[in-house]
């Protein structure tokens, strides 16, 4: 049994590279292996004639169970497909990040259309496959050059559309976390307006420092504000710039992944003078007031910038409100929850951070 375990991970690794979907499946090959032959005693002299004997069968059952699991779901993964009509995307929010519920991402029976990617572009919103660092989230974008079975044009990134105009002001920055095969590629960011994309920021460069890591990328937008500062940009445009125009072949070279996208129309500068008066942990208070008809106020804090998910939950566990998901600065941060549409009855609002889970009660009374 442990030797042909051991067969049956190493040929699960053609087919998944996530630890707990390869032990799922070299087990359940294994047991079906031994099922087949329940006569046969495995000793370690003829580990070398079983192995040759069941190579093409592991391998058969192997892709067998790891297709069988990716339909059933254990396998996360969500094609992001450009809509026939750009007019069919949806709108994002100016800030969010990729666990986020509030963003219809679709399934492969109904697809939704988030993002485009341009031509030899392919992106999927999959499990994260490096939680550690900065960015320890579910889910991440998944973007390669060369996708879709095209070739990697130097062109080929995406864009999506915004909710909200991207007003730019002198203190305004566009971030993003990166995870990069290689260190110096340049990313390449441009806001446009859809209804007429000559209206734009032309493009906005910074390079990635570090490879095989999660980094934060800023893009500092200050210099367009004296020109478009009025202008009603509400397009985001993303490509990673190879050297040389070099072309893409969707190899692991050539694969990034994305997360926490976020504008900032007014980025404090000044910080750091204010840094006494920062928090030096997470907090969330009592609303007020409580109980409440329909509103209350909410006061949270975080003594540094960091993603932060606040949603609220009836009794029998299921959500019902999403206040907040994002990246939110140091400090004081108050939200408003509105219940107008809600029963009375108690519920819970729970603040979530990377590294920190608080919940408190609230109730409701009409």
């Amino acid at each position: 049994m442990k030797i042909l375990l051991h067969i049956n991970k190493k040929y699960c690794n053609l087919f998944a590279q996530d630890n707990n979907v390869k032990m799922h499946i070299a087990k359940s090959a294994t047991k079906s292996i031994i099922a087949c032959f329940p006569l046969l005693q495995i000793t370690h002299t003829n580990y070398i004639v079983m192995k040759t004997i069941f190579t093409t069968l592991q391998k058969a059952l192997a892709s067998a169970l790891f297709l069988t699991l990716l339909m059933s779901g254990a396998v996360n993964a969500q094609g992001i497909l450009p809509p026939d009509d750009p007019d069919d995307l949806q709108d994002l929010p100016v800030i969010f990040n990729v666990d986020t519920d509030a963003i219809n991402w679709g399934t492969d029976d109904e697809p939704a259309f988030t993002m485009l990617p341009f031509e030899g572009a392919g992106l999927v919103r999959i499990e994260n496959p490096d939680k550690s660092g900065i960015n320890t989230t579910d889910f991440v974008i998944e973007y390669k050059k060369g996708g879709a079975g095209e070739g990697g044009q130097p062109w080929a990134g995406f864009f999506y559309n915004t909710a909200d105009t991207l007003s730019i002001t002198e203190n305004s920055v566009f971030r993003l976390k990166v995870w990069s095969p290689r260190a110096g590629i340049n990313a390449l960011l441009k806001f446009e307006m859809r209804t007429n994309p000559d209206v734009n920021t032309g493009d906005v460069i910074v390079n990635i420092p570090e490879a095989n890591k999660w980094v934060q990328l800023e893009w500092d937008l200050s210099d367009f504000a004296p020109t478009l500062g009025a202008a009603p940009l509400d397009r985001v445009v993303i490509i990673m710039d190879l050297p040389d125009g070099e072309a893409g072949d969707a190899s692991e070279n050539f694969t990034w992944y994305l997360d926490d996208f976020e504008f900032h129309e007014e980025f404090d500068t000044s910080a750091e003078d204010e840094y006494s008066t920062l928090p030096t942990a997470i907090s969330l208070d009592q609303n007020y007031p409580n109980p409440f008809n329909p509103t209350t106020n909410i006061n949270f804090a975080v003594p540094q910038s960091q993603h932060v998910t606040l949603e609220v939950f009836d009794m029998l566990g299921q959500r019902v409100d999403i206040l907040v998901d994002g990246t939110m600065t140091a400090g004081q941060h108050s939200v408003t929850f509105d219940a107008q549409n809600l029963p009375s009855g108690m519920y819970i609002y729970r603040l979530r951070t990377a590294t920190e889970v608080i919940s408190r009660k609230l109730t409701l009374i009409k």
